[in-house]
């Protein structure tokens, strides 16, 4: 039915990462400038959810993320703040940042 030649099969292929490739850039449709002010906004949010937490809490938190057991830390994050899993990994990783630096 098809009867293409091999350049033209890798000339369709190469076509054929080039527009996924554009696609995969373009999808976010934001601009960096508002991506960036997000991110900002998703780590001043998890810093002050773990702010809030009791000193027991806080401290149940490093010493997980000094056993080296961040899940275990993004779990409890997420139980006692209600933040989301990519608020919490924020904060977690933000706190390792502080405490193991």
């Amino acid at each position: 039915m098809f009867d293409f030649s091999m350049e033209q099969w890798l000339l369709i292929a190469f076509l054929a990462y080039v527009a996924f490739t554009i696609g995969r850039m373009s999808k976010s449709g934001e601009a960096p400038e508002a991506r960036e002010a997000r991110r900002m906004a998703e780590e001043t949010r998890a810093a002050d959810a773990f702010a809030s937490l009791s000193p027991s809490i806080q401290s149940d938190v490093d010493r997980l993320l000094m056993d080296k057991k961040k899940i275990e830390a993004i779990k409890v994050i997420r139980e006692h703040t209600g933040l989301g899993l990519k608020e919490s990994k924020i904060a977690a990783d933000k706190r390792a940042s502080q405490i193991l630096a």
